[in-house]
Order: structure tokens, then C-alpha cells, then sequence
């Protein structure tokens, strides 16, 4: 899991040079009252929460990584105050977040404990990882559409192929139905509310 994250970090961070997402920075983002520069603060944001992550208590039970994910639409608002406010105090969108960058992979290579405290409860190391995947894809999915720029998509299939499983897995564990989730980013386009579905269940987050 690590590796992936790592890959597709570097991938995604390096299409942001492609397109000079700098030029598009106060265009929209496609998310409500989101401009481009904030959700590549966002990225950031997201990446660097493995530098505030402890070792969980010895008893704490870890989460299922879909119940985990299914807590963040409560703190949907408090999430978008404080990349708005990461956003504002960056002189440089991608300077700031190669900082950020720098502090994560730091405190990954001083991880040691199998199971971490996150902002939404305990999860295993591995979990919190593939959380911080979910944050990539998603986001630079959302950005590869907002950008008019022709350029290859930012993502990994690989990384594309198990977000949309974790989320297919969410799905089950909130409905108890399975679902074969089709096509990966359209899947994951539906679970996150990027487009509409009759489905009631939908969006997961």
C-alpha cells in the first residue's frame, strides 16, 4: 500500500507541473465553492495527516476502512474551512504541498505500529494509507475534469481499481447488498456524489 501511495503521489504531483495548475488557480473546481488552487491545497491537506497520526490505545478495535470513510461527510464543513485557510496562508500552491508532502513521507518512514489513531477513530496503518489513496484519486479525478488542458489522466489504474473496490465495499457495508461497481471511475464518480444516481444509497460520502 505504501508504494502505491507513494507512486501515485509522484504521478499525480507531476501532472500538476503538465498542466501548470498554477494558471488555473482561481477557476473552479467543480466542487461547490471550491477554486482549482484550494483543492491542490487540498491534496496536501489530505497527505500530510500522516504526520499527526499516533499509535492507537492496545485495546482500540481498528475500524472497517468503508466505516471509516462512511464518517466524513459530518465533517465535510470543517474539512473545507481548514483547507481554505491551508489555501490562504500558501504563498505557492505546489511549494506548499511538496512541503506537506516532505512531512508525510517522513512520518511514514518512521511508522512502526500496526494500528493508528485517525480523525474518525482507530485503523490499521495499512487503512489509514488507503484512506489517504481515496484523497488522491478522488481529488485528482476531480482535477483532471476541471482542468482544460488535454493531458492523460493523473491516476493509476491500479489505484483507481482499489479505491472503487473500497468503495464498493463501503456501499455493502452500508446497505448489505454487494455490488460490482463497473467501470472504476465512474463507480467512484457515483459514490462521491460527482454524478447523480437514482440510487438512495448513493452518494456514500
Amino acid at each position: 500500500m505504501e508504494c502505491l501511495l507513494r507512486d501515485q503521489w509522484k504521478t499525480l504531483r507531476s501532472w500538476l507541473d503538465e498542466v501548470d495548475v498554477r494558471r488555473h488557480g482561481e477557476s473552479p473546481s467543480g466542487l461547490p465553492r471550491w477554486t482549482i488552487r484550494e483543492l491542490v491545497a487540498h491534496l496536501g491537506f489530505g497527505l500530510v495527516m500522516l504526520d499527526e497520526v499516533v499509535a492507537a490505545p492496545r485495546d482500540a478495535q481498528p475500524l472497517p476502512v468503508g466505516e471509516y470513510i462512511a464518517r466524513y461527510r459530518p465533517a465535510a464543513p470543517a474539512i473545507a474551512t481548514a483547507t481554505r485557510e491551508l489555501a490562504a496562508q500558501m504563498s505557492d500552491e505546489l511549494e506548499g504541498i511538496d512541503s506537506l508532502a516532505a512531512r508525510a513521507w517522513a512520518a511514514l518512514d518512521r511508522a512502526t505500529v500496526p494500528v493508528v489513531m485517525g480523525r474518525r477513530g482507530p485503523l490499521t496503518l495499512d487503512d489509514f494509507l488507503l484512506t489517504r489513496l481515496v484523497e488522491l484519486v478522488v481529488h485528482g479525478d476531480d482535477l483532471h475534469r476541471a482542468i482544460p488542458v488535454p493531458a492523460p489522466s493523473p491516476l493509476l489504474p491500479e489505484a483507481t481499481s482499489l479505491v472503487a473496490e473500497t468503495f464498493a465495499g463501503t456501499y455493502e457495508l452500508r446497505t448489505g447488498r454487494a455490488l460490482a461497481p463497473g467501470e472504476p471511475e465512474e463507480w467512484i464518480r457515483l459514490a462521491t456524489g460527482r454524478r447523480p444516481s437514482a440510487d438512495p444509497h448513493l452518494p456514500l460520502l
